[in-house]
């Protein structure tokens, strides 16, 4: 098993912020510009198209999804699209359908993560029909927003099985409060269940990385 890494996570997801993570989800799920467009593509990547995990497509990739994952500014290239839509489209169902998909990750027991488990192998399958690892990260997210997050460049950790592991931890940490936090933010934010807590972790964070490195380039920090 690979080891868990421990974050400083943003003050945002600490008890009593409930109000200031529920407004960052907001921001990046409701804001729309003037034309009614969403102003963050990525607020449609999880109910595009119905959503990657609705029952009658959640073990198979389809083109939603590859048009999904583009509205969190990654490619598939074409040559990785048709085999994993064509060629390839077979073997990967059947590794999807041996992760499950109405599991939470804080719920998942160790061997379906951890290195050779179901998401261990099917993330290298991507890999080996030419999708990067960011992109392979959004495409799992996609099929199993539940159980798999984006992994989070602002994060420290050294690859994505302790991710995956660490997240899992900080969920719960300190009887599951992480997990409260979350959930009081989505409701606070208007969302629905349909976008999962460690969807909401990773907006958070990502909102807040994000304006950090804004304000240091400002001089700001």
């Amino acid at each position: 098993m690979r080891p868990v890494v421990r974050w400083t996570l943003p003050t945002e997801l600490e008890h009593g912020q409930t109000a200031a993570a529920a407004a960052l989800l907001r921001t990046y799920f409701c804001d729309v510009e003037a034309d009614g467009s969403p102003r963050y593509s990525g607020a449609a990547f999880e109910r595009f198209g119905g959503g990657g995990d609705r029952s009658e497509i959640a073990n198979v990739f389809t083109a939603e999804d590859v048009v999904a994952v583009s509205m969190l500014n990654v490619r598939v290239p074409g040559s990785a699209a048709l085999r994993m839509l064509e060629r390839d489209r077979a073997g990967l169902s059947s590794l999807l359908g041996s992760i499950p998909a109405d599991l939470d990750l804080v719920d998942a027991e160790i061997d379906i993560l951890d290195e050779d488990s179901p998401a261990d192998r099917l993330w290298r399958a991507l890999r080996s029909v030419g999708v990067g690892p960011v992109t392979t990260s959004k495409l799992l997210a996609r099929k199993r927003p539940r159980l798999l997050p984006v992994v989070k460049q602002v994060l420290d950790h050294p690859d994505r099985h302790s991710y995956w592991m660490t997240l899992r931890s900080a969920l719960r940490d300190d009887e599951r409060a992480l997990v409260e936090i979350l959930a009081a933010a989505r409701i606070d934010a208007g969302l629905g269940e349909d976008i999962s807590l460690i969807r909401c972790f990773d907006v958070v964070v990502w909102m807040v990385g994000r304006r950090d490195v804004q304000f240091r380039r400002h001089g700001r920090y």
